[in-house]
């Protein structure tokens, strides 16, 4: 049949040649037959018969684009514009030549006038703001996407495109606002339901997050992603059980998902499941070797489980994982085993309190790589107590990281990087006690106000920061100490500050002396706890001051206790002589309160400061 009509368009050509309309039937038989360049041939021909018919033209360039001649079309589409400059399907066709050609900028400066003639080419906004996010151009998608939205009020994909990248642009409030608009336009939007729940999670809103993301796994159930961040909330929850739950759901869905392996891992972890964690924390690095929270957590496994050699280098993935604390340059970073002769290096706390008052065991090790200077850079709580320990000293200097301007240094160690470049394991844990001193001065008011002991003297710390991630696990609630403070013991508080239950409970128990407007800083609890007996602590800094100046010390830990504490029971290598007591496994604070006061009855049985 085509050689027929083919036949029949050659014969009209040959009685007339200006029948430019026979050309172009032609073109589109060649077209059938996917003999492009006879059919561009034909066209070109109708062309210059007919050079103002803009669809000629059209037809032409849309071959060209066929053929991937882009320039060519390209040319071809510049002059349909000419002939009708207000035809947006021209510009949208000729914003996809550009794009071909990678003349993105072109492209995009197209598709913004194909807006602008036609509103409603939903196409030409979507094309524009892709081709402006692979250009990273942020703030001009954003007003691209307003300008969607605004003609297409009722076209949920574009509010939910806006509140996705007022999310990345940090605009948390327009992007929740976007994702609210968008479920209201279409209620089983589920990937606006997952959206919406990330942005709650990230305003630190978990219950309501969660709510969102039961909407978003509801509307869309076999997606693994949703039930992964969904396990991640249902952590910061407390709810490790159905966290797991969750997580083994998206492995199912996705064997290979490493992030899910990983905070898997994590959840069998603080679910007091270490051994099972472990295998998981591996599967996460072999399928993702770089995955840099995989191997954080498997990190403080392996430091829990005193694999030190392995366990300290891995640790350095923190700084892939912890954000909060800018590093200076890296080259800069010492290793462990180079030479400071002449040089000087920075010492930077990082983390906890309780983290630098056990670290800062290795400052005075520093001085044996012989460094002109060390600087050592301490919050300000603990300012006062280091520069008093080492102003002496005129090799090291003591800073405030006050985020001031830093003096200048050669290398610079995190303080938890240096049992890494001192190589430790746990049989050369630097455990000589005690390695912090207080000042008499701090400790004459002290004795001066309590005068001499009569009875057993205690100091007691129950909480600490209420911030703390970990602070539900590792406090004890005030009113469970009762049993204790009703024994016969002279009891001191060493807590600086007091949650509002305190108070309540502080009414009903007139025998624990506070001392807390008298503590401005750590000093000042170190010059009270240089007067007492013992120290019963929850895991804070108070513990690790009292055990660093080497007063005996009973450590209260939940049954997940931070890695430092290593897996052994009752005793701590980076502290000998400290008393951990350890709950079981679903046990809880008042079976572990009850072997405290047998403790101190066993003491107190044996005459300790009796009347």
């Amino acid at each position: 049949m085509n050689n027929e009509a083919i036949a029949k368009l050659l014969k009209l050509i040959a009685a007339d040649p200006q029948r430019w309309e026979a050309y172009q039937k032609l073109a589109g038989l060649m077209l059938q037959n996917d003999e492009f360049h006879a059919a561009e041939q034909y066209l070109m021909q109708a062309i210059s018969l007919q050079p103002k018919a803009l669809q000629l033209r059209l037809q032409l360039a849309n071959l060209q684009m066929r053929t991937q001649q882009f320039a060519a079309a390209h040319d071809t589409y510049k002059q349909a514009i000419r002939l009708d400059a207000r035809q947006s399907q021209s510009y949208y066709l000729d914003a996809r030549a550009l794009k071909n050609m990678g003349r993105t900028q072109e492209a995009i400066l197209r598709l913004r006038t194909v807006t602008k003639l036609d509103p409603q080419h939903i196409q030409a906004f979507t094309e524009c703001v892709d081709l402006m996010l692979q250009a990273q151009q942020f703030e001009q998608a954003v007003a691209v996407l307003k300008q969607a939205v605004t003609a297409h009020p009722e076209h949920a994909h574009f509010h939910y495109r806006l509140g996705v990248l007022q999310q990345q642009l940090h605009a948390t409030a327009e992007a929740l606002a976007c994702m609210d608009a968008a479920i209201r336009i279409q209620p089983d939007f589920a990937e606006a339901h997952h959206q919406r729940a990330l942005i709650l999670q990230l305003q630190g809103q978990a219950a309501p997050a969660l709510r969102a993301f039961h909407h978003a796994i509801a509307y869309q159930p076999n997606l693994p992603v949703p039930y992964n961040n969904r396990g991640v909330v249902l952590c910061q929850l407390g709810k490790y059980a159905d966290a797991i739950t969750d997580f083994r759901q998206a492995l199912r869905l996705n064997p290979g998902y490493a992030s899910a392996y990983c905070n898997l891992g994590l959840a069998l972890y603080e679910n007091g499941d270490s051994e099972e964690a472990y295998p998981c924390l591996e599967t996460a690095l072999k399928l993702a070797p770089a995955h840099a929270q995989a191997r954080y957590v498997l990190s403080m496994l392996k430091l829990a489980r005193g694999e030190y050699e392995e366990g300290w280098p891995m640790y350095e993935a923190r700084w892939q994982v912890l954000t909060s604390t800018a590093l200076p340059d890296r080259q800069l970073r010492w290793p462990g085993n180079s030479s400071l002769v002449g040089k000087t290096i920075l010492i930077l706390a990082e983390q906890t309190l309780s983290d630098t008052l056990q670290f800062c065991r290795y400052i005075t090790m520093v001085k044996s790589f012989k460094p002109n200077q060390m600087i050592v850079a301490v919050p300000d709580a603990l300012y006062t107590l280091f520069n008093e320990l080492w102003g002496h000293d005129v090799e090291i200097q003591v800073i405030r990281q006050d985020g001031r301007a830093l003096p200048h240094f050669d290398y610079y160690c995190p303080m938890l990087s240096l049992p890494a470049a001192f190589n430790t394991l746990t049989a050369t844990i630097p455990a000589a006690l005690p390695y912090l001193q207080i000042a008499e001065r701090h400790q004459q008011p002290w004795q001066q106000l309590l005068g001499p002991a009569r009875r057993l003297r205690i100091g007691v710390n129950w909480c600490g920061d209420a911030q703390n991630k970990y602070d539900r696990q590792r406090s004890i609630p005030l009113h469970l100490m009762a049993p204790l403070l009703k024994m016969e013991v002279e009891w001191h508080s060493l807590q600086k500050e007091f949650r509002r239950e305190d108070h309540i409970m502080l009414k009903r128990f007139p025998m624990l002396e506070c001392h807390h407007p008298l503590l401005s800083d750590f000093s000042d609890t170190a010059g009270l706890i240089m007067q007492m007996d013992l120290i019963i602590s929850v895991d804070t800094a108070v513990a690790h001051l009292a055990a660093a100046l080497g007063k005996q010390v009973w450590l209260l830990l939940p049954a997940q206790a931070h890695f430092r504490w290593l897996q052994q029971p009752e005793t701590c290598a980076w502290y000998p002589g400290m008393r951990l007591f350890r709950q079981a496994p679903d046990s809880n604070w008042e079976t572990l309160i009850d072997q405290v006061h047998q403790a101190i009855t066993d003491v107190l049985s044996q005459g300790y400061r009796s009347e």
